[in-house]
């Protein structure tokens, strides 16, 4: 388990910001596991994430969705995509732990991760891989390292090949100029 200052550290002190971790352990049925180990999350990481959003939703606004005639998905907004935070957000299955990417325009939902605690990993390694990038030389195939990592962290994530993670590590490691 690392420390909340490890986190801290790979974000930048000025870079994050608190959820109601405990709160709402508390208040969601989602197993205490599927949370992170810290009560906190990037306010931005590169282009994979943002919790700066200014369109219909808030942070930690809930949405309930339904999925079936008998059956409501609760959601919690984590944050967006940063190139469409005003319709393609992350959020939290309240009943699950999972993390989901809801389209708002056209109402799809995608899996990000299996749980909160690997999308904050995931944030947290990806903040390290921007923070010591050297350029484009070298980026392709340490792209290629950090995939391989993070799918020993939820193979789950990269087991569509058109899933978020997946592409956005096929663009990254298909970038060689």
């Amino acid at each position: 388990m690392r420390e909340r200052q490890t986190y801290v550290q790979a974000w930048g002190e000025s870079n994050v910001i608190r959820f109601p971790r405990d709160a709402w352990i508390e208040q969601f049925p989602a197993p205490r596991e599927t949370y992170p180990d810290v009560d906190v999350i990037p306010i931005e990481v590169s282009v994979v994430f943002t919790s700066l959003l200014n369109g219909r939703f808030d942070l930690y606004s809930v949405i309930n969705l339904n999925v079936g005639p008998q059956s409501t998905l609760q959601l919690v907004v984590i944050g967006a995509v940063p190139a469409d935070s005003d319709n393609t957000l992350f959020c939290l299955d309240s009943g699950t732990g999972r993390v989901l990417m809801l389209g708002v325009s056209n109402g799809t939902l995608e899996p990000v991760n299996a749980t909160f605690k690997q999308f904050s990993e995931f944030l947290y390694h990806f903040a390290i891989f921007v923070r010591y990038d050297n350029g484009k030389q070298h980026r392709a195939q340490r792209a290629s390292v950090l995939r391989s990592q993070l799918e020993r962290i939820d193979p789950s994530a990269f087991a569509d090949a058109n899933s978020w993670w997946s592409v956005a590590f096929t663009k990254l490691e298909s970038r060689m100029s």
